[in-house]
């Protein structure tokens, strides 16, 4: 007895793997204004930098105040120094090459060193002028109008009465002495709260103004205009 063939295996069909489809970008619309913006933003800010790095970045030679120099006192060239600085456009200091021109000139205020030097600082007039002298004022804030009087402004320098006892309880009639003066300086004075002016006036009221001052006897009244 045969025996029948063996059985054929079935053999299985490959299955086909999933096809990944490429996906395309969609195409984005060039715009030329958009990039033409972009390119003068660019350039604009560009130009920016570069006039504030010119402003920045430029220097220039000043003079500067390299020692203390008094009121009245000529300006000699050993008072000077040259420094290299980029100064704000709202300063106006005397360049380096104007120092000819300044030496020999008087200070019309104390110059201080390290600070610039400015032409309003400068006068060639002497200080105090022909037939005047100049006399300094420690004043207490309560004897002047604190923060109000400048250089040049014109003051009336009124004697007050003695703080000494009076001869009498009767008030006294007798209108107090009252001397005209202008103003060449401001500054701090020697005691704390105490500022010291120095102010110029007729040859005739000196001793009276610097005795009267020296006693505390002297306030300062700004007249009109100042």
């Amino acid at each position: 007895m045969t025996s029948a063939p063996p059985k054929a295996g079935r053999t299985a069909s490959p299955v086909a793997a999933p096809y990944a489809v490429p996906r395309v970008a969609p195409q984005r619309r060039w715009r030329p204004a958009l990039v033409w913006l972009a390119v003068a933003l660019v350039a604009a800010g560009g130009l920016i930098a570069v006039a504030v790095l010119r402003k920045v970045g430029t220097t220039a030679e000043y003079l500067a105040v390299g020692a203390t120099v008094e009121v009245g006192s000529i300006i000699e060239r050993s008072d000077l120094r040259t420094v290299r600085i980029t100064v704000d456009p709202a300063l106006k200091p005397v360049e380096a090459s104007a120092a000819d021109q300044v030496v020999g000139k008087f200070a019309a205020v104390a110059l201080v060193p390290g600070t610039l030097l400015t032409r309003a600082q400068l006068t060639d007039r002497a200080v105090p002028g022909e037939g005047q002298q100049l006399v300094g004022l420690s004043l207490p804030p309560e004897r002047w109008p604190a923060g109000r009087v400048r250089p040049g402004a014109a003051v009336l320098l009124v004697v007050t009465a003695d703080s000494g006892p009076a001869p009498s309880q009767q008030p006294s009639t007798t209108a107090p002495i009252s001397i005209n003066a202008t103003v060449v300086d401001v500054r701090a004075g020697a005691k704390e709260g105490t500022t010291l002016l120095n102010v110029a006036v007729a040859e005739r009221d000196g001793p009276l103004v610097a005795s009267r001052a020296a006693a505390g006897r002297i306030v300062v009244a700004l007249t009109t205009g100042n």
